[in-house]
């Protein structure tokens, strides 16, 4: 090829619009949701087939957790500054309560239906064939781009965490998450915290033989609700957005006519840079200490839900320049194949996270879709949104690769 130019004409032209569609569906059709007992087994066998198939370099590759990771890469590598991972889960939430049949992949009103197909195998079958449409076109990258198909993003993030201790790594990464096209160059990170308020157990014909844990809980509440959730809505950074704190569950007692012996609160806490892991939790252990002063019966622990030992990585923030060759370059793709170009926050967190701040990648996230559908009961992907993001995923490949 004498220039970019050509190279993406070239690669548009070898891009099958029917293809991409037929992958999405079948894709949906493949379970892989949570409850299964290896979620992305049967994905991942399909994926290595059919990268194979189409001649990519490919493996399917197991983490710690058991679960497998599909890596395919095209490119000859001779630059690691030319280095592109396309990244994206193949798992999903559950399929309790959905209406339809969650794999159908049916496509009614140019909408493509299914668990899965917003969140996000869509983007997957996109990026797939963003990459099949370059190496169909016969165009030798000078760098690499890399397809990662990963495990277990919807709880513990085992792939794309394996993919940082062992590789491959590349220069910049693309996450696929639903953005509706948008470029989200940042996100918060994540933590979710588990509360556990202890009391006494006593019958509740005598309650003042007991120390009731639900009582003591509500003293823990009315100071999130009062003091502490004020406070961190007023922590903002200008990439992120701002800091947020959802009580997300509370149970406790065992029934009506005993005294609650143990209350537990679950806590979805999203942080900021200027926070960490250790400061959101020693804010929740400070409340503690204060109501453990003013009450001698008060006895109540925090911890991280998440295993620190097994997942030092965390779930981290996400934080791209706005200016960053890698917007630059999606921003410019946009701008040739529409919609205008517009940056934002994710509101989720995203496998960027870890890309990002434990990978040392530059990263943004970018795909199909509308993230509020996701994991809802009529989950679905606009199908002009799928069509649309693959020949900026092509054109930002050849833009970086090249």
């Amino acid at each position: 090829m004498k220039n970019r130019k050509e190279a993406l004409q070239a690669a548009l032209s070898c891009l099958d619009e029917t293809s991409l569609l037929d992958l999405t569906r079948k894709l949906i059709a493949i379970p892989s949701h949570h409850g299964l007992e290896n979620p992305e087994r049967e994905m991942a066998a399909y994926l290595e087939r059919f990268l194979a198939e189409a001649g990519l370099t490919v493996c399917r590759r197991l983490t710690a957790g058991g679960r497998f990771n599909v890596i395919a890469t095209l490119g000859k590598n001779r630059s690691p500054e030319k280095t592109l991972m396309l990244n994206g889960h193949m798992d999903t939430v559950g399929v309790e309560n959905m209406k339809g049949d969650p794999f159908s992949g049916e496509i009614v009103d140019g909408k493509i239906f299914g668990r899965g197909s917003v969140d996000m195998k869509a983007a997957l079958a996109s990026m797939i064939h963003a990459v099949l449409a370059v190496k169909e076109a016969g165009i030798p990258l000078e760098g690499q781009v890399v397809f990662a198909g990963v495990a277990d993003e919807e709880l513990w993030n085992a792939g794309t965490r394996d993919l940082v201790a062992r590789g491959p790594r590349t220069k910049y990464a693309i996450v696929g998450e639903p953005t509706g096209l948008r470029i989200d160059h940042g996100h918060r990170a994540l933590e979710w915290i588990e509360i556990v308020i202890r009391g006494r157990a006593a019958h509740g014909g005598t309650p003042e033989r007991g120390v009731n844990a639900i009582e003591k809980a509500g003293k823990l509440l009315r100071i999130l609700c009062d003091e502490l959730l004020p406070a961190i809505n007023e922590r903002t950074h200008p990439i992120t957005g701002p800091s947020t704190l959802n009580l997300g569950q509370i149970f406790g007692g065992t029934q009506p006519s005993t005294v609650a012996g143990e209350c537990v609160i679950r806590l979805d806490r999203r942080w900021i840079p200027g926070e960490s892991t250790e400061s959101v939790l020693d804010e929740l252990r400070e409340i503690i200490r204060r109501l453990r002063e003013d009450d001698p019966d008060y006895d109540g622990d925090v911890r991280n839900m998440r295993d620190m030992a097994m997942n030092t990585v965390g779930q981290p923030p996400l934080l791209t320049a706005p200016d960053s060759p890698l917007v630059r370059r999606l921003s410019e793709a946009l701008s040739r194949f529409g919609p205008s170009p517009r940056l934002g926050a994710f509101p989720g967190w995203t496998d960027g996270g870890i890309l990002s701040s434990a990978g040392g990648i530059e990263t943004v996230v970018f795909g199909p879709g509308d993230l509020s559908v996701a994991h809802s009961d009529r989950e679905f992907c606009p199908v002009d949104e799928v069509i649309r993001s693959c020949p900026v995923y092509i054109s930002t490949l050849l833009d970086l690769c090249l």
